[in-house]
């Protein structure tokens, strides 16, 4: 019975059936994880990026250890779109001394990631709104895509009309603006590729930087049949 489900709803949503995003709906408002998606999509659909909260603790080892290896003296570190904290507490084991600001649009998450740090003052959490100043390391990790679960059960070829390239790229630009000179720009789990962003120019991959997913998509929104994309780049001079 639950494969047979599964694969009508898998059908279903291929088609763009409006029974099945009802489904999706209901099955979010019977826990308070889903309903607080609900919420998010609600008051801040047009600032949203990724929108489901999933996470789990030291989630990018390879990631997390390459970063703090080659920024060991970082001060000031961003997780945008840091969930629910656990983020926060791997990059707290590594970089011990820094100050760590971790962003998150989601009012229950950012209230449970709250209270998991409350214990360590060089930790805050702050809605997009409040956030502020430069930073040495800067983390989205999972942030830049939409639904990557569903668009692969779709099988979506074309990714503009779900998640546009504009708007990867206004976030990209923001971030970047917000980098100190030979700073570290960190992405992993994105749909389009930041060397195809218009901040390309300011930034070069690390080398040995895990590559990203391969399911990965153009500025056009179409899917690319073998990229490559880096995940960890280093702030230069624009055109250097």
């Amino acid at each position: 019975m639950t494969g047979w489900l599964r694969s009508r709803i898998k059908a279903a949503r291929k088609r763009g059936s409006a029974w099945v995003r009802l489904f999706d709906v209901a099955r979010l408002l019977a826990n308070a994880e889903g309903r607080g998606q609900l919420v998010t999509r609600i008051l801040h659909g047009r600032e949203t990026h990724q929108t489901t909260p999933q996470t789990a603790p030291d989630r990018y080892p390879e990631l997390f250890d390459l970063a703090v290896s080659v920024a060991p003296n970082a001060e000031r570190l961003l997780s945008f779109g840091c969930s629910t904290g656990e983020e926060l507490v791997a990059l707290r084991h590594r970089f011990t001394e820094a100050e760590i600001v971790g962003v998150e649009i989601n009012p229950r998450s950012r209230k449970l990631a709250k209270k998991l740090v409350r214990a360590d003052p060089r930790t805050t959490v702050v809605s997009p709104k409040a956030l502020a100043g430069t930073f040495d390391v800067i983390f989205a990790l999972a942030v830049l895509q939409r639904e990557p679960h569903k668009i692969a059960e779709m099988g979506v070829e074309d990714l503009s009309p779900f998640y546009r390239f504009t708007r990867f790229d206004e976030l990209v630009t923001q971030l970047v603006g917000m980098l100190r000179a030979d700073g570290l720009l960190c992405v992993t789990n994105a749909q389009y590729r930041i060397e195809d962003s218009s901040s390309a120019d300011q930034l070069e991959p690390v080398p040995g930087s895990p590559l990203m997913d391969p399911t990965i998509f153009g500025p056009d929104g179409r899917r690319f049949e073998r990229p490559v994309a880096r995940t960890i780049f280093r702030k230069v001079a624009a055109g250097a």
